[in-house]
């Protein structure tokens, strides 16, 4: 129960916060309509080559590929003229097409909810990329505390609102992606009134150094999911993989696109709006660092993943497929397998694949990672209100699986 002292406590909590509010930042902040106008030299003394989906390469295949409702906006932050903080915006437009209508939309209250939906048009503000999940939209160098650097960003964020009150106003701001030892100091954020909200994690599977090859990793499993992957495999015998070039994939755009929508139509809710020229702008700008794979079935192309390689990472991005061949051939399973393959082949020690189909991914030995996100309304009293929209942003339920022998699990 609450005492008269926890109210005076919140009391003056509340009080330096809004002091905290009202006070600038003390960093300066430079803002850029595009990566060609970034200076490099001061981009990258803060973001290494190694974070490489916020390198120039990744950025410049987003900007060529956007569509008119959508602008990138780079962010650089100084301390004594060094450049000490760097960060990603995008300003993307949500309409009522981005969300899937539940099976029960012929209900009166449900037909009456789907109507306003549909007639709902936002403007938000992105830090951090639309198109994948992961902490890519904001660094900053220890020369600055948390406290400055999350003080820089939410002005930052404060002054491209202002801007873009000419085109159209920004109705919310959602910053993206925090993992969980990012969680103590991105808290600074609720100082600006910014709300957190769990989202699912990240699934990743952590390559093994003594997976030399992708027969040590099949070793690696226990005799239930090592039957299952051998099983899998087999049905994706049939299966042709090739490796794209730019050309290859600029003459099958149309292809590649019907499968994307496939895949991405089955969602509940779209944040991302890209397509097909976005995965060509990928093979142009990054090269060897980005890999789309065609999945084929006497010739005809019936599925793709795509393969983005920074760092000591594989992070598996875009999909698409023919569901009518996935329950005979597997061919989802088998990109994942192949995406394991892959990372081993590469040496790469970590493999990252997304938000979704989660206990899907933990039979092939991926484990979560917990993230969090911020979000906050433009209008004060609307910010206050702001509760109901988190019923659109519940976790999934799933199940771990566990699919290695030294791990203890009712999978056995």
């Amino acid at each position: 129960m609450k005492t008269i002292h926890d109210f005076l406590k919140a009391l003056k909590t509340e009080k330096n916060n809004l002091e905290t509010r009202r006070t600038p930042s003390k960093l300066g902040i430079s803002i850029f309509d595009s990566i060609d106008y970034v200076p490099l030299d001061d981009w990258h003394a803060v973001v290494p080559e190694s974070k490489g989906l916020m390198r120039r390469p990744y950025l410049a295949a987003i900007e060529n590929s956007a569509h008119e409702s959508e602008q990138s906006r780079y962010v650089l932050l100084y301390k004594d003229k060094k450049p000490v903080g760097a960060a990603i915006f995008n300003i993307v437009v949500f309409t009522g097409a981005d969300y899937r209508s539940p099976k029960d939309a012929t209900k009166p209250l449900q037909k009456l909810k789907n109507t306003l939906r549909e007639k709902a048009k936002l403007r938000v503000l992105v830090c951090g990329h639309t198109h994948l999940s992961g902490n890519h939209g904001f660094m900053y160098l220890p020369d600055i505390t948390h406290e400055e650097a999350y003080h820089g960003l939410a002005d930052a964020c404060y002054q491209i609102r202002r801007a873009e009150k000419l085109r159209g106003s920004i109705n919310v701001q959602l910053i993206k992606d925090f993992y969980e030892d990012e969680f103590a100091a991105s808290k600074h954020l609720s100082v600006f009134k910014y709300r957190r909200f769990k989202v699912d994690p990240n699934m990743m599977v952590k390559i093994r150094p003594e997976w030399e090859t992708f027969d040590d990793y099949l070793k690696a499993m226990n005799k239930k999911y090592k039957k299952k992957a051998l099983s899998t495999i087999k049905k994706g015998a049939a299966l042709e993989r090739r490796s794209l070039t730019a050309e290859e994939i600029a003459s099958s755009l149309e292809a590649i696109q019907t499968l994307y929508l496939n895949v991405a139509n089955k969602a509940k809710v779209r944040i991302n709006h890209f397509d097909a020229t976005y995965l060509l702008q990928l093979k142009l700008n990054m090269q060897e660092d980005f890999e789309l794979i065609g999945y084929y079935l006497n010739g005809e192309m019936v599925g793709f993943c795509t393969l983005i390689y920074w760092g000591e990472n594989c992070e598996a991005h875009a999909i698409g497929m023919n569901y009518e061949f996935n329950n005979v051939h597997a061919i989802y399973l088998n990109m994942l397998y192949d995406d394991v393959r892959t990372s081993i082949t590469k040496k790469k020690t970590t493999l990252i694949l997304g938000r979704t189909a989660m206990e899907m991914k933990s039979n092939i030995g991926a484990e979560p990672f917990e993230m969090c996100c911020y979000i906050r309304h433009s209008g004060p009293i609307l910010n206050r209100a702001f509760k109901p929209v988190f019923q659109y942003i519940r976790q999934t339920e799933w199940t771990q699986r566990s699919p290695f022998k030294e791990e203890t699990s009712s999978d056995e």
